[in-house]
């Protein structure tokens, strides 16, 4: 039998094709970690940009309802009962007037 031993007289060899299939392969595997991590170093900013707009809407959400909102929902409701109001009216005014 053949001893194999790794030594400073041992060879190898490998054919061109081979070699620059190898050095394509490992190529693609870097470029396609590079994108990976920054792919996953987006997403984490992402994560830190959101929680932090999580955290100032609980804020915001403890906190009372501005005056101005208030009264701007309130009128919007105001219009709203009006305009049903008036267009009851012109109903009444067809029927007792027959316009």
């Amino acid at each position: 039998m053949n001893d194999a031993t790794v030594n400073e007289k041992s060879h190898f060899k490998i054919s061109l094709p081979m070699a620059i299939q190898a050095i394509g392969l490992v190529g693609v595997l870097v470029m396609g970690y590079s994108a990976l991590d920054a792919r996953i170093t987006f997403l984490e900013h992402e994560v830190d940009i959101n929680g932090d707009s999580i955290k100032e809407m609980q804020e915001l959400q403890e906190k009372p309802i501005p005056s101005d909102i208030e009264q701007n929902q309130r009128l919007r409701y105001l219009e709203s009962a009006v305009s049903g109001n008036s267009d009851d009216l012109e109903y009444i005014k067809k029927k007792v007037y027959n316009k």
